[in-house]
């Protein structure tokens, strides 16, 4: 029955695969699948040499099922206003995975070029690799991602996420081909003890989270406000008094953080709300997510209240949603008529400067991320010197309750992991807490949940190659694969 479902219509089984192997990523996160599910496929096109337009179609037909459950997600920012957007809920998910779906069958038509399943892995590497920049990027998905609780992913203070979907390629490349070898009981027992070996070993030196005698407490206050609320005058002040008084709660913290967008109104208008928080805390300083207007233009910033100086904005996000924050090719869509677009999708923001550190006086210097962001690992790479925290201040309430917020975590605790840094994160509706630098959610408020849990900051580690060197690693480890693979080329 297998057998002729796939001679007669093989996407159907590429597809299928495509949807196991997203079942790695959370809130399943069963691992095991996506490796098998990779294996499956790297077997199958084996012993099959087809041209090159059907190695495409296989790639993308495997892609397409991959993002389509990845990505299940992506329907809930339209089903907020369900009347007026939610006849475009399924259009999108189809779409975008259908658009991603692209990069797996480039990279799988590249890999046949090179030949060999590790031809494969190297072309599937390079376009998940340009997935992350193309088009302002979108590494979301990333199958190093399916890593993240376990200990293998501390690969990725080394090679980066990237780098370890690279690795992760491979790993299923090599069980493939260990099935088709005659000595495949010995292989598999030495591929078996290898790898037992390196789980064993990252988990020994896996560090746990031990904060100073000095450590600096951060106060992460969650309002929980959903997002067909938030900025409803019925409701909104009902989540800013709250958080006014999660934060005015003793004993004082050294740092209080509220989310992305926390005031009800734009900043620019704040200012009695800004007096209101200023007399709450008294003199423990605050970092908050606002909406501000300068020049006729929209930015999502950060702003700082300082006990001494007031509030100041500190930070523009600069890494806009497509289709969220701003709509891509806007001027052109109006010259074509197109302009209603813009009433479908999200626009109007302005993009910030770009990556920076805060020094907080008496706290230490953060890299700030405002929700999206943290899905970028060359966001968190600023070279002028190392921060002491990674900070993100999200509204996951666009993300609904399922997968969403869980993988966004997930992508924030490989941020740690890659850069050997603790990472706090404040979000709407949660999932907020602590990350230590190896990547573990040691302190966290769940969904839909709303309260404030104060988190003892722990010391950073010692730089990681990834942080020193960031993308070159991934780049050093796919020219090493180029060069094995030309050597077995000759070889053979």
């Amino acid at each position: 029955m297998f057998h002729k479902v796939y001679v007669n219509n093989p996407w159907v089984i590429y597809f299928l695969l495509g949807l196991l192997i997203s079942l790695g990523h959370a809130p399943t996160s069963a691992w095991p699948a996506s490796i098998v599910g990779l294996a499956v496929f790297f077997a199958l096109r084996a012993k099959v040499d087809k041209p090159l337009k059907l190695c495409f179609k296989d790639g993308w037909w495997l892609g397409f099922g991959y993002f389509l459950g990845t990505l299940n997600w992506i329907i809930e920012p339209f089903l907020i206003d369900i009347v007026a957007h939610g006849w475009m809920a399924p259009f999108a998910v189809v779409f975008m995975s259908a658009g991603l779906a692209i990069f797996w069958g480039m990279g799988l038509a590249f890999g046949s070029i090179l030949g060999g399943k590790l031809g494969f892995v190297i072309g599937l590497g390079i376009f998940e690799f340009a997935r992350g920049f193309l088009f302002t990027g979108f590494p979301w998905g990333l199958l190093a991602y399916i890593w993240v609780d376990t200990p293998i992913a501390q690969l990725a203070g080394y090679i980066g996420a990237y780098g370890l979907t690279v690795l992760t390629f491979g790993i299923s490349a090599v069980l493939a081909h260990i099935f088709f070898s005659p000595q495949k009981v010995i292989y598999f027992g030495v591929f078996a003890l290898s790898a037992s070996s390196l789980w064993i070993w990252n988990s020994v030196t896996l560090e746990s989270s031990v904060p100073s005698a000095n450590a600096k407490i951060v106060r992460v206050v969650q309002p929980n406000a959903p997002q067909d609320k938030k900025f409803d005058p019925r409701f909104a002040m009902d989540y800013f008094k709250q958080m006014v008084e999660f934060s005015r709660q003793k004993p004082k913290p050294d740092l209080i953080v509220w989310p992305e967008t926390a005031l009800p109104i734009a900043y620019n208008y704040a200012e009695d709300l800004i007096d209101q928080i200023e007399k709450a805390v008294q003199d423990v300083p605050v970092l908050l997510g606002a909406l501000r207007i300068q020049e006729k233009k929209l930015y999502n910033s950060l702003i700082f209240i300082d006990p001494d100086d007031g509030a100041t904005v500190v930070y523009d996000k600069h890494h806009l949603v497509p289709f969220g924050e701003y709509l891509p090719f806007e001027d052109l869509l109006f010259d074509l008529g197109l302009g209603f677009t813009s009433e479908l999708f999200g626009t109007g923001f302005e993009a910030g400067d770009g990556t920076t550190i805060l020094d907080i006086p008496n706290f230490g210097r953060i890299v700030p991320l405002i929700c999206y962001e943290a899905v970028f690992p060359r966001h968190v790479s600023v070279s002028t010197e190392r921060p002491d925290i990674i900070l993100q201040v999200t509204n996951d309430a666009w993300f609904g309750s399922f997968s969403g917020p869980h993988q966004h975590l997930a992508q924030a605790q490989m941020r740690s992991i890659e850069q050997g840094l603790p990472f706090v994160r404040v979000a709407n509706t949660g999932i907020s807490g602590l990350i230590n630098p190896s990547g573990q959610l040691v302190k966290k408020m769940g969904l839909g949940q709303a309260g404030y849990i104060d988190v003892e900051v722990p010391n950073a580690k010692s730089p990681t190659l990834y942080s020193r060197f960031g993308n070159w690693t991934v780049l050093f480890l796919l020219i090493g694969m180029g060069i094995c693979h030309l050597i077995f080329r000759f070889r053979h």
